[in-house]
């Protein structure tokens, strides 16, 4: 869990407002969240494509039923009409005795012609094919949908460290725009009462009439950096409710913080090369075009597979058609038109072009990493040289005050401390905000992101608040 703090002093909420820490934010922004929703849907479909993929292993049986017409029966002969001309030359001969009608008429009818298939026929029947080898294209197949299930965990992780940095920089932002608003508070309080102290003493004659007006004028300035504050409070909630996928009225408990020991940059570096799911996509890629490769080259060899049929049920078939039959085949292609030839240097080069990317990425990502880590240095060597600057502007504002008090010192003196107090304090918070948000992009950049709460358990942790 990650540690929290109160990040103000005392705050008036609406009825409206909710508390919230980081850790809950984070935890409503991975249940909520639409993008990783559709992450969740897209790794299932990858696990459905692998099991379907898988398929291509089994044999293939399928039920299939037809019906055929033809323009004539096939025969395999017809001496028909030479009975006719047989029996007109009988008739024409003289006999010793007349052939009987009945003999005669009998012969007539006899069907001389043997008939192999019937013009109409149906047939019902079942088939099977067994593939036995295919040149390795089933097995490609294969490895790329297991391939594609990996790559579809690691967008998932991509796209949850991508909200979680989202997420983290935007409850910062609205915790810091709490606290500037609370800064600007004070100045417009402060420059309330520097006008009232201005207003007597101008009535005692102590200063000129210059010196009230100077008060005014900031005074004015106060209030609408004060107003402006406020709204930005506004449009950054806004932008932390879209992130949780629920609107409210957040208020962030979790402290702004900063810690000065930081491990080594090669151990972040380290991690990096290990966990980032951006270096494991590449990777994933690679792997993806090494299997589109032998793909390709599946063309160049043969294909068998065995086949079988059965006739389960048939209408008028003649019964010289097997019932049933089993057989093995090989395919091999011996020109396509250099179709094969060419799909399989553009695989090869794909593999060389992803191998290219992967170590661009891997250098882009050392060096970003060195880049947030430096960042991570300087933000928090920032907020300790700004704690001894609002010290001295804290002191350096009470003296003006009390010179302006007896007269000694002008209106600007006091405005420009009172200023100089405010910018060091806001500058001071946006240092531990950078902080915090590059910590959390440096970590998301290594996979690491459920390390963020242990930085607020280190002896040198720091809550950021606005004293």
């Amino acid at each position: 869990m990650l540690a929290a703090g109160i990040c103000f002093g005392t705050t008036t909420a609406q009825e409206t407002t909710q508390a919230i820490t980081l850790q809950e934010a984070i935890e409503l922004s991975y249940r909520q969240s639409p993008v990783l929703e559709a992450q969740r849907q897209a790794q299932e479909a990858a696990v459905l494509n692998r099991k379907s993929v898988w398929g291509l292993r089994m044999p293939q049986l399928g039920i299939g039923a037809a019906y055929t017409y033809m323009s004539k029966d096939i025969k395999a002969f017809d001496l028909n009409k030479e009975k006719e001309a047989a029996l007109q030359a009988i008739g024409q001969m003289p006999l010793p005795f007349p052939i009987p009608g009945e003999v005669i008429q009998a012969v007539q009818g006899l069907d001389l012609s043997l008939t192999l298939q019937k013009k109409q026929f149906a047939t019902v029947g079942a088939t099977a094919a067994v593939p036995i080898y295919m040149g390795g294209k089933i097995n490609a197949a294969v490895n790329a949908a297991k391939i594609g299930v990996e790559k579809s965990d690691q967008e998932a992780a991509k796209a949850q460290t991508d909200l979680f940095a989202q997420v983290v920089e935007r409850y910062y932002g609205l915790s810091l725009a709490h606290h500037v608003l609370k800064v600007r508070e004070e100045v417009t309080e402060g420059m309330r009462k520097h006008l009232d102290d201005a207003i007597k003493l101008e009535a005692n004659g102590m200063i000129a009439s210059t010196e009230k007006l100077y008060a005014e004028m900031f005074l004015a300035q106060a209030e609408g950096e004060q107003t402006a504050a406020g709204l930005q409070i506004g449009t950054i909630n806004r932008a932390l409710g879209a992130s949780l996928n629920r609107e409210a009225q957040y208020l962030p408990v979790t402290a702004l913080f900063i810690v000065d020991s930081l491990r080594p940059l090669a151990h972040y570096q380290e991690r990096v090369k290990q966990n980032s799911p951006i270096l494991k996509q590449v990777e994933l890629t690679r792997r993806l075009a090494e299997e589109g490769v032998r793909a390709a080259r599946a063309s160049f060899l043969p294909e068998v597979a065995a086949m079988g049929a059965v006739n389960a049920w048939d209408w008028q078939l003649t019964q010289l058609a097997p019932r049933w039959m089993v057989g093995a085949g090989v395919k091999l292609r011996i020109f396509d038109g250099l179709g094969s030839e060419y799909k399989h240097a553009s695989a090869k080069r794909q593999v060389r072009q992803v191998e290219a990317m992967q170590v661009q990425a891997e250098n882009d990502l050392m060096t970003l990493t060195e880049k947030l880590y430096n960042q991570l240095k300087s933000s928090a060597a920032e907020v300790n040289a700004l704690q001894a600057t609002v010290t001295f502007a804290e002191s350096y504002l009470d003296a003006k005050q009390r010179a302006f008090s007896e007269g000694i010192a002008p209106s600007s003196d006091v405005v420009d401390a009172r200023m100089n107090l405010a910018k060091a304090k806001v500058e001071r918070l946006a240092a531990a905000y950078t902080f915090d948000v590059t910590l959390a992009q440096l970590l998301a950049l290594a996979g690491e992101t459920e390390a963020f709460g242990s930085y607020m358990f280190q002896p040198d942790f720091r809550a950021i608040n606005n004293d």
